[in-house]
């Protein structure tokens, strides 16, 4: 069953636990939060803590975060 909590590893290693609530993903050792909007296929428009807008694509369990060039490992 998903709860919607969920470990992350990033790729420069460091490791965190989000939860996601409809289309606002928290990170529970920061507070901060992303907004997800609706997108279709498979590819998904993102607001960041920082105000800046990015492009992610969820394959399995890696979230790749096409803007910055960078991933995300979700266990």
């Amino acid at each position: 069953m998903d709860n919607g909590f969920r470990s992350v590893i990033r790729s420069d290693g460091t490791t965190h636990l989000e939860h996601q609530i409809g289309t606002m993903r928290f990170d529970l050792a920061t507070g901060r939060m992303t907004q997800i909007l609706p997108s279709p296929g498979g590819m998904q428009s993102v607001i960041r803590p920082d105000g800046s807008f990015g492009l992610e694509q969820t394959v399995g369990n890696m979230r790749f975060n096409i803007d910055q060039g960078s991933y995300d490992l979700l266990l």
